[in-house]
This record gives C-alpha cells, sequence and structure tokens, in this order.
C-alpha cells in the first residue's frame, strides 16, 4: 500500500473514533475559557478539582470501568463549561425564572435536611404507639377464580356443580374455561378488578360456595373464599423497617422545617402591592 493511502486509512480512524472527539471539544473549549480570562482580568472563575473528580467518578460507575484520559477531559471540559454558561445566565438575569427558583428551591431543602438521621430504639416504640392505625391492615381473602369461556347462559348441570360448591377442576371436566388463585385481595382490590357489589359479595359469603357470575369480554367469572385474614394491625416487630423510614420521613421533614423557619427570621418579607408595601 503506499504511503499516501496509509495516512488517509489513519486520519479515517481516528475521525470516527469517539475519544478523539472528546479530546478535540476539550482542547477547544479550554482555548476559549484561557483567551476570555486573558480578555478580561475580572471574568474568573474558580473550580473545585473534587467537584470534577466526583463526576469522572460517576460515570465510571456509570460504565463499569475506568476512563480513559481523553474521556476524562470531556468530562472536565463539560464542567468548565457549564460553569461558564451558568454565570453568563444568571449576569443576563436568566436565573430570574418561577422554574428556575423552584429547582434552586427544592435543592435547598434538599441540602438543609441533608444529615441522615436514625431513630433510638424508645423512639421508634413510641412513634409506632401513636401512629399505629397508620399500619392497620384491611381484611384479604384468597379465592379461586373460575371463568366459563362463554356469555351465554349456562347450561343446567353446570349450575348445578357451582350452586353445590363443586371444585373448579371438576366443573371444567364438562365446562370450558380456565382457574386460577387470586391471593391476599382487599375490598379495593376486588373493587378494582370487578365492580364494588361483586367485591361486597365476596367478603360476605361464608366461604365454600362460589359468588357469581361477573361478566366480562373473557367470560363469565366466578369466585370462592379459600382464605380469609381479618382487618388487623401487624405488630412493629413485623413491620419495623417500614416504621423506621416512616419515622424518619416525619422527622426529617420537622427538622427541615426548623431550618426554613430560621432562614424566615433571617429576613425582612416586604410585599408590594399596587405601589405599597406590607411588612
Amino acid at each position: 500500500m503506499k504511503e499516501p493511502e496509509k495516512t488517509k486509512n489513519l486520519l479515517d480512524q481516528l475521525i470516527n473514533e469517539p475519544t478523539v472527539h472528546f479530546f478535540v471539544i476539550a482542547v477547544v473549549v479550554f482555548i476559549v475559557y484561557a483567551i476570555s480570562n486573558n480578555l478580561s482580568g475580572d471574568d474568573v472563575i474558580e473550580l473545585d478539582q473534587r467537584e470534577i473528580d466526583a463526576r469522572i467518578l460517576m460515570q465510571e460507575m456509570v460504565s463499569g470501568q475506568p476512563l480513559t484520559s481523553e474521556q476524562q477531559e470531556f468530562i472536565t471540559a463539560s464542567y468548565v463549561e457549564e460553569q461558564i454558561l451558568v454565570k453568563e445566565a444568571v449576569e443576563l438575569g436568566l436565573d430570574n425564572d418561577a422554574r428556575i427558583h423552584d429547582m434552586l428551591a427544592q435543592k435547598m431543602r434538599h441540602v438543609l435536611s441533608g444529615d441522615i438521621i436514625q431513630p433510638t430504639p424508645a423512639e421508634l416504640e413510641s412513634f409506632y404507639s401513636s401512629n399505629s392505625e397508620l399500619y392497620r391492615a384491611p381484611a384479604t381473602v384468597s379465592v379461586d377464580e373460575l371463568i366459563l369461556d362463554t356469555r351465554n347462559e349456562i347450561p343446567i348441570e353446570i349450575q348445578t356443580l357451582i350452586s353445590e360448591g363443586v371444585n373448579s377442576d371438576e366443573i371444567l371436566e364438562m365446562a370450558s374455561g380456565s382457574s386460577a388463585p387470586l391471593p391476599n385481595a382487599n375490598h379495593l382490590d376486588l373493587s378494582n378488578i370487578f365492580a364494588p357489589e361483586f367485591a361486597d359479595a365476596v367478603f360476605q359469603s361464608q366461604g365454600n360456595e362460589w359468588i357469581g357470575p361477573f361478566s366480562s369480554n373473557r367470560g363469565q367469572h366466578f369466585l370462592k373464599i379459600i382464605e380469609r385474614s381479618e382487618e388487623r394491625i401487624p405488630p412493629m416487630a413485623e413491620i419495623a423497617d417500614r416504621v423506621r423510614l416512616d419515622w424518619i420521613t416525619q422527622e426529617e421533614e420537622i427538622r427541615l422545617q426548623q431550618e426554613v423557619n430560621k432562614l424566615w427570621d433571617r429576613y425582612e418579607i416586604i410585599i408590594n402591592d399596587d405601589g405599597s408595601a406590607q411588612h
């Protein structure tokens, strides 16, 4: 192969190499940034290397492998560019926007409530005792669902089997359809799947009887209770993790509001209305 062709192929490979793109962009941004600083000594942006390192680490965690030096340069350049754009946006007053204010307020809330707190056993027990009603579990039923593949009138012999509470397997030997268990369903679950009136009938049934039919585009549905669990408040040992998370959420909200109240005390609030000021 001739030397010019080798050179051309090498250039083509470099053009198609992503890391080369990263490096070129980084170089361009750093040059522009350096020129800008030389032109105006007042336009100085001080950056924290730790922030850059954190971004590099985050990207390495996402990709699952160390970044090349070119990729690290690209992340650094992107960070520099971001800070330049933020500074220019602030100088142009673009931060005076309701959406930006909302984002900053939410960010500040995260900053104020940033400490991770954990309850003591006594605090956890007290919280559970005071809020036990929050953990009340509704009554549930586990049912066998029988679906007959017809929307027409069911033959008398099949109706007889259903009225006698015969197992679904025996019914399906004489009728086309299917059956499947529906475990631990509460009243709301059955209301959403079928209808509130049908859920009422199921929960009021005494067991060992088919409730139905409920018609759908799949056919005619019948439910029979296999197991029933009454409404109850589970002991704390059973839901300790949930109680702990609820305690942390409430405590963080309390502490956050305390910090926000301290900030309120630092400011005098003036609300202008039609030329008059309200304090």
